[in-house]
């Protein structure tokens, strides 16, 4: 059968909502009188929307470390200078951790990525290497942000990131 007019023409749903077709029976349900169920949906919490109690530690309780949100800006200034154009003054880290959800997805990495790292490495960790991937990448030493933050995960979950390292590495290597 060959489409000939609108009512025969194939109709082709775009959506970015999974599991968005219930039935093809639309038209059935309806002429019986029975109404649709409606979906039931959950509200999802999104990190970037919420106030954390956020501290800084990259070796949970065996190590503090000490950088704190200036050195780190002073560490990472294209992250600095995009964070404070989206997000103002960063007075603490729950204003750095929201500046790093909103850079996200310029830098390239997805929010699943993103979600991955906020739960194994903490809030203020995760936000910390997204300044630190964005400056990297558009120094141009980083090709796939998203593949260096699941590095930065898989590194930690065996104990061996010293992310720190990569801070106090940059402001020497500004300095010289």
């Amino acid at each position: 059968m060959k489409p000939t007019s609108l009512e025969n023409d194939t109709h082709i749903l775009t959506t970015n909502e999974p599991n968005s077709v219930i039935s093809n029976r639309f038209e059935t349900k309806h002429a019986a009188g029975v109404a649709p169920e409606p979906r039931r949906t959950q509200p999802v919490e999104r990190l970037d929307e919420v106030d954390l109690d956020i501290s800084w530690s990259t070796h949970g309780t065996k190590r503090g470390s000490n950088i704190d949100i200036r050195m780190l800006m002073a560490s990472c200034p294209h992250f600095a200078e995009m964070a404070r154009s989206t997000q103002g003054y960063m007075r603490d880290w729950n204003d750095v951790h929201r500046a790093a959800a909103a850079l996200r997805p310029i830098v390239g990495i997805s929010e699943d990525a993103w979600n991955v790292a906020n739960k194994v490495l903490g809030p203020a960790i995760a936000a910390a290497s997204i300044a630190l991937i964005l400056d990297k990448s558009t120094d141009g030493e980083v090709k796939s942000p998203g593949g260096y933050l699941r590095g930065l995960v898989e590194r930690a979950q065996i104990g061996e990131l010293h992310l720190d390292r990569s801070f106090y590495g940059r402001l020497s290597g500004a300095r010289a």
